[in-house]
């Protein structure tokens, strides 16, 4: 079970050169809007994923004027036993060190530090396009598959080479010989990203219901259905093959693991249509509960990353919400919000010491 108990920022966003000391399971990052609160919880979640769980592109992580970033953090592990890892970004290049190590390989650190974030914006999962719920099935399955990272990185890879091939070449000219290579390399890959895709989605369902009532108090008939490109992993290649045509038409691939999606159903209507705000921001909690709930069952304790929480829920699924993060035995977890009486107010009674960060 990883602890945070340090972190330092350099150029990073609105932080200059600033360093940060965690020593309590539960830390409250306070201060005015605009301070740099969320940045803050971006940056512990860099650290996991290596990535921004907020901006796309690198270059919007730099503070003005600057060239690079650094994020430098300690884990304490269940020994006691210290291990520093920073990452750096410059003029397009990203180095990971781990105990002044070289990591060679991404997918060789993804999923040894796990993070769970809850935003503002988090209500897309259920009221967005299929995109933002390929973003959250991938990003769980990766953390704990490291096969399934690797293949979902080679599949988004050949997939790029593909459609580039596609958009740039006439339709005459298509050579089929090239388009049987991508499409054997891509059946490769995106066959076991649906196997997957496909065993977590008989679980979520379950997960999502049991946590769903825990917040909201009541039972609701709640659906997670899985729209595979094709049941039958193994007959990928098949539809790509079948597909061809129409992707010659399109200039792009137009079917395949990069193009499914998930519907969220309730008393089978779909939620975004159907359900009230107040529905979907439980569902929206309970599925990140079951996000965490999946991860614990294979071992792992993601750090929970809580932003505007508070302007979330009101307090009463605030109280049940923190009374399920104490049962489930988090390893730590940083909130942030504009008062820090709140939070001492609503996540003191649930856990032992909170340490308030003020900024």
């Amino acid at each position: 079970m990883s602890f945070l108990s340090s972190i330092s920022l350099t150029q990073f966003r609105n932080y200059d050169l600033q360093s940060f000391s965690f020593d309590a399971k539960v830390i409250g990052i306070t201060g005015k809007n605009g301070i740099g609160k969320t940045n803050l919880l971006d940056a512990i979640y860099y650290l996991c994923f290596t990535k921004s769980y907020f901006q796309s592109k690198e270059i919007n992580n730099v503070q003005q004027g600057r060239e690079g970033f650094r994020i430098e953090g300690h884990f304490t592990d269940t020994d006691d036993a210290r291990e520093a890892t920073c990452i750096v970004w410059k003029e397009g290049k990203k180095k990971i060190t781990e105990k002044g190590i070289l990591v060679e390989r991404v997918t060789d650190y993804i999923g040894k530090h796990t993070a769970l974030m809850i935003a503002p914006d988090d209500i897309e999962l259920i009221n967005g396009a299929s995109d933002v719920r390929r973003k959250f099935i991938d990003g769980l399955l990766a953390q704990a598959d490291s096969q399934y990272l690797e293949s979902l990185l080679s599949y988004q890879k050949i997939l790029m080479q593909r459609n580039a091939y596609l958009k740039q070449t006439p339709a005459f000219q298509i050579n089929t010989d090239l388009l049987e290579v991508y499409d054997t390399q891509l059946a490769q890959h995106g066959s076991y990203l649906i196997t997957k895709r496909q065993e977590l989605s008989e679980h979520l369902p379950e997960m999502v219901c049991r946590f769903y009532e825990s917040i909201a108090l009541h039972s609701e008939n709640i659906g997670i259905a899985y729209k595979p490109s094709t049941t039958q992993p193994e007959q990928l290649k098949e539809l790509l093959v079948y597909n061809r045509r129409r992707d010659i038409e399109a200039r792009r691939t137009t079917a395949g693991p990069h193009t499914e999606d998930w519907q969220i159903l309730l008393d089978g209507n779909p939620c975004k249509t159907h359900a009230s705000q107040g529905q979907k921001k439980s569902l929206l909690i309970g599925m990140k509960l079951a996000q965490l709930e999946w991860l614990r069952q294979l071992g792992k304790s993601p750090l929970i990353l809580l932003d505007d929480i508070f302007e979330k829920l009101d307090q009463e699924r605030l109280s049940r919400f923190f009374s399920l993060l104490n049962q489930l035995d988090i390893a730590q977890i940083f909130m942030t919000h504009t008062q820090s009486e709140s939070i001492e107010m609503l996540a003191g009674p649930h856990f032992e010491g909170v340490q308030i960060i003020n900024l």
